[in-house]
């Protein structure tokens, strides 16, 4: 099994997870935009934008799983160095979400910036690898071994990304306590 097209899989299914929390609670990521700086480029409010941006992620990520090939996968591999940037903007604001899955409990973490990073790296080696399908067509029962370990990486790395940073959050002592 190609490993690097497993970890780039469970990130195009991350992108189809974080683009649809978007497009259900645009508002965390509107807020994280607009703390940002981030320009509007036309779009009537941060929510629209944050729609908007939700919509090119699933897109982004279908694409990715179903397509698959280099150029989606080189593609994927930007929109996490992306993702990472945003991340590391996010921490020297000191934003309170990273705005990544719709969730305001989700804050900007030196572990987001890294996971993010290894996930454009992963999606920058599956360019010269197989496609998620191609891996499936060599597998037994369709496939379902890659389609189980995909899902649990990116369960792991919905975890990695959400409760884990709130976990530690939760730990640390608060002013007057």
């Amino acid at each position: 099994m190609d490993v690097a097209t497993a970890l780039h899989a469970a990130a195009a299914v991350l992108l189809v997870l974080a683009g649809a929390a978007k497009i259900a609670r645009p508002e965390t990521t509107a807020d994280l935009l607009f703390s940002l700086r981030m320009p509007r480029l036309g779009f009537p409010s941060g929510e629209a934008q944050a729609v908007a941006l939700g919509v090119v992620e699933m897109g982004l990520g279908i694409a990715a799983l179903v397509i698959g090939g280099p150029v989606t996968a080189g593609i994927v591999g930007v929109f996490y160095v992306g993702f990472a940037a945003a991340v590391v903007r996010a921490l020297m604001v000191g934003a309170t979400s990273c705005g990544c899955f719709g969730r305001a409990e989700s804050p900007p973490t030196r572990i987001h910036v890294a996971g993010t990073i290894g996930l454009a790296v992963v999606s920058f080696m599956a360019i010269g690898g197989a496609t998620p399908l191609e891996v499936m067509e060599n597998q037994p029962v369709g496939g379902l071994g890659f389609v189980v370990l995909v899902g649990v990486l990116a369960g792991l790395f919905l975890v990695l990304f959400t409760a884990l940073p709130e976990a530690m959050a939760a730990r640390r002592p608060r002013p007057g306590s």
